[in-house]
């Protein structure tokens, strides 16, 4: 199969709608729930914005949400429900928008996301946050920002006490030679200094889940295996592959109590609470 034929997931789910507007109708109930601060402004563009959902105990840890969309489409909205088993256990929650390609390239993507983070941290104690425990979450692109993330800005990895990255995407080079670049605009430059599968990962130094649903396709399913492999010996990598779902099933899992993903963070920022 091409990887056209591995990426083009709306074809693949012809009722993807149906996924997507669990993600909306689940969001506005939690915005409806909970108490929230939405479209903070960590820049000046309009989509260097934030959501905020404070825990009620100031000192929490805080979970940061990146969205996915293959760095080109989607937005934070849409990902409100991430927050509501956190929220129920005393963590507070970030969802993070950023500028999309091709408007952007992936330098400035990136950019925004430590931009991001750097704001979270700087107001993390107006909204009940600790800005030295951080956890990174990201499905799909956003799985493949959270990673950069951390191994771009060592100033930040002090502060992140575990990586999740749902779906990953890790190796550009398909992504380059697919439909996509298109709108991407990838070039072999970008592909050399983005793709998380030629970094050494040894660098990491909290926990990293990588997780991807048994129903996607094997592209998405071999990026997470293949990295975890190949750098599991090296780093503190885990592998869990979510049984039944889809790649739009998986990231409802993180609105999920007791789902393996949530309980995953939720076990890190208990030993991270040292930090505190």
């Amino acid at each position: 199969m091409t990887p056209d034929d591995q990426l083009y997931l709306r074809a693949r789910h012809p009722d993807f709608q149906y996924f997507l507007d669990i993600n909306e109708n689940e969001s506005e109930r939690v915005r409806r729930s909970y108490p929230c601060h939405l479209d903070e402004k960590y820049g000046e563009a309009p989509l260097q914005t934030v959501d905020i959902f404070p825990s009620n105990i100031p000192g929490s840890p805080i979970v940061i949400f990146i969205h996915g969309g293959y760095w080109r489409a989607l937005d934070k909205k849409s990902y409100s429900f991430v927050a509501a088993p956190f929220l129920k256990n005393n963590l507070s929650a970030c969802m993070v928008n950023y500028r999309l390609m091709p408007t952007a390239n992936m330098e400035i993507v990136l950019s925004d996301i430590a931009a991001s983070i750097r704001w979270i941290q700087k107001e993390a104690s107006g909204y009940n946050g600790n800005p030295n425990a951080l956890i990174l979450c990201g499905h799909s692109a956003g799985g493949h920002l959270a990673l950069m993330t951390y191994l771009m800005h060592d100033h930040l990895r002090s502060s992140i006490q575990a990586i999740c990255s749902l779906s990953g995407l890790f190796d550009l080079g398909p992504i380059k030679n697919s439909y996509l670049n298109k709108i991407l605009q990838l070039k072999d430059d970008d592909v050399e200094l983005y793709s998380v599968s030629n970094k050494d990962l040894s660098a990491l130094k909290c926990p990293v889940l990588l997780s991807v649903g048994s129903n996607e396709t094997d592209f998405f399913i071999e990026q997470s295996k293949k990295l975890y492999a190949e750098n599991s010996s090296e780093a503190p990598i885990e592998y869990y592959e979510y049984p039944e779902l889809n790649h739009y099933q998986i990231v409802h899992t993180l609105g999920q109590e007791n789902s393996p993903l949530v309980n995953f963070m939720l076990e890190k920022t208990k030993k991270g609470d040292n930090k505190k």
